[in-house]
């Protein structure tokens, strides 16, 4: 039998006169990673931090992990345990700009799991090496990049062990290549250390990409709480139809294909550069993964920041480091088998071919959804 790993009843949140949440019950299983997503202002945000008693509520309960809570009574002692059963990864990164990356993982490590400094500092250490880090240990925040040190935010919630971790909006201040990249590794890692995600985004793309479960709000009320493929197939009400369908179910896509829904420009390298080069596109284009091309311009692979890291020293040649597990179609492929084929993969594009299998440009879930809007709408 499936374990509840966290359980809300009748959860109520007010700010003056204006209802926030309103009535609110939801159950996240062990393992699941669960998206909450809706419309701006519809209580998501404040949804994750009432679990974690950043914010009270007014009526309702909180179980998390072994730990209950009642908005009608809620002791410093309880704030304390439910508070333990959960590690928080906010939008703007939240390191401690004084110290180094290795330091703010240790810290949970040192204050929560009350481990010595030597445990606390191997720990951290294995866990900057899981996402190719371990070179970054000795720097400051400001030294980081964006992703870089999302990804050490993201690790610090991860250390400390907790039954689940909580993201408001992890992804949505990093580029579009580093965004795509980050969360193929928090899927990766929650899928190795079979964690339980729950996280709030604006961003379908994310739902789609990351979530076993959708919750969709709106007034501050779960409207629906699906499966993706159950809330693309049948959406609970004619607001999520709006919000999710629109660029999925139109009578249009069928006469549409790759080609109308690729992002151009995209950023790449040849196939025998060596991985200096790599390293200096990645970042003046601020970005962490190149789509590799060979001498006639036709589709290698792709080859990644975390890829280098983990070879470890300058290569002039990256055709061992090339990876080939992106999907590709054609531009003349028809826009419903790409878009099936995007979503049956688990990836976060496709790379779009020529006919002399050149590389023309990449389809997102995003980019499938601006052109729909341009289709629809003009």
């Amino acid at each position: 039998m499936t374990q509840a790993m966290l359980e809300v009843r009748g959860l109520k949140k007010t700010f003056g006169e204006h209802t926030v949440l309103d009535g609110v019950d939801l159950q996240v299983n062990q393992g699941e990673v669960v998206a909450i997503i809706g419309p701006s202002g519809t209580g998501k945000s404040t949804l994750l931090r009432c679990i974690n008693l950043l914010e009270m509520t007014e009526e309702g309960s909180i179980r998390l992990g072994k730990v209950e809570v009642s908005a009608s009574h809620i002791s410093r002692q309880q704030q304390y345990q439910l508070r333990g059963q959960s590690s928080m990864v906010f939008q703007q990164y939240s390191l401690f700009s004084n110290k180094t990356a290795l330091e703010n993982i240790m810290v949970p490590l040192l204050l929560v799991q009350k481990m010595d400094k030597p445990q606390a500092e191997k720990k951290a250490q294995d866990v900057l090496r899981m996402v190719g880090l371990a070179d970054k240990a000795n720097e400051y925040p400001s030294r980081l990049s964006g992703g870089q040190q999302q990804r050490i935010g993201i690790l610090r919630a991860l250390a400390a062990s907790p039954p689940i971790v909580l993201m408001d909006e992890p992804f949505s201040a990093l580029d579009p290549m580093t965004r795509r990249t980050l969360q193929q590794e928090v899927r990766s890692l929650q899928q190795k250390l079979n964690k339980t995600f729950v996280f709030v985004t604006h961003d379908m793309e994310e739902a789609l990409d990351l979530a076993d479960v959708i919750i969709f709000m709106d007034h501050g009320r779960i409207v629906q709480m699906a499966p993706p493929e159950e809330m693309l197939a049948h959406p609970a009400s004619g607001l999520i139809q709006d919000f999710l369908g629109k660029f999925i179910n139109t009578p249009s896509h069928k006469a549409l294909t790759a080609a109308d829904f690729m992002r151009t420009g995209v950023y790449t390298v040849s196939l025998h550069r060596g991985t200096n080069e790599c390293v200096r596109k990645m970042q003046r284009y601020n970005v962490d993964t190149l789509i590799v091309v060979d001498d006639a311009g036709r589709y290698a692979g792709t080859v990644s920041i975390a890829d280098i890291r983990l070879n470890g020293h300058v290569v002039t040649d990256i055709a061992p480091l090339v990876r080939t597990a992106t999907p590709t179609v054609h531009s003349g492929d028809d826009a419903k088998g790409c878009f099936e084929q995007l979503i049956s993969s688990g990836a976060s594009y496709l790379v779009v071919l020529g006919e002399a299998e050149q590389v023309e440009g990449i389809i997102t879930k995003t980019s499938m959804a601006s052109a729909m809007a341009e289709q629809l709408w003009g």
